[in-house]
């Protein structure tokens, strides 16, 4: 019997609820889609974190999420043993999902939350 059981079904179930709260926001991917995120090397003052990074970062997490699932099931069917490092490997996907979703809710508090608005050219005054 594996000892480390409670480990591998709290984290089977929790990493998809993290998963969807990355990627399902529900306006998170209008407001970058919407957004406009030039190079910092360019004529204008830019962003480090460009549409393509934000693009290769979020899937990549999302990958690495989705093989921890996929490695938490196959410990609790018995198909991969339970180890020290597999457990190293479910704890680290866990930690990198906790971490990038408190950055994003870290970011949009930020600019939710901002005392000086960026200017939407909505036209209205003030």
């Amino acid at each position: 019997m594996n000892v480390h059981t409670e480990l591998y079904t709290t984290v089977a179930q929790v990493l998809p609820v993290f998963l969807l709260a990355l990627m399902w926001d529900s306006a998170y991917l209008d407001r970058l889609r919407a957004q406009h995120r030039p190079r910092r090397g360019g004529p204008q003052p830019g962003y480090f974190w460009t549409k393509p990074r934000v693009r290769l970062f979020i899937l990549g997490v999302t990958v690495a999420v989705m093989c921890t699932v996929l490695l938490t099931v196959l410990v609790l069917a018995g198909a991969v043993a339970d180890s020290a490092p597999v457990r190293a490997v479910v704890v680290g996907g866990l930690v990198l999902a906790m971490a990038v979703l408190a950055f994003r809710i870290w970011v949009d508090v930020l600019a939710a939350t901002r005392l000086e608005q960026p200017d939407d050219n909505s036209g209205s005054t003030g």
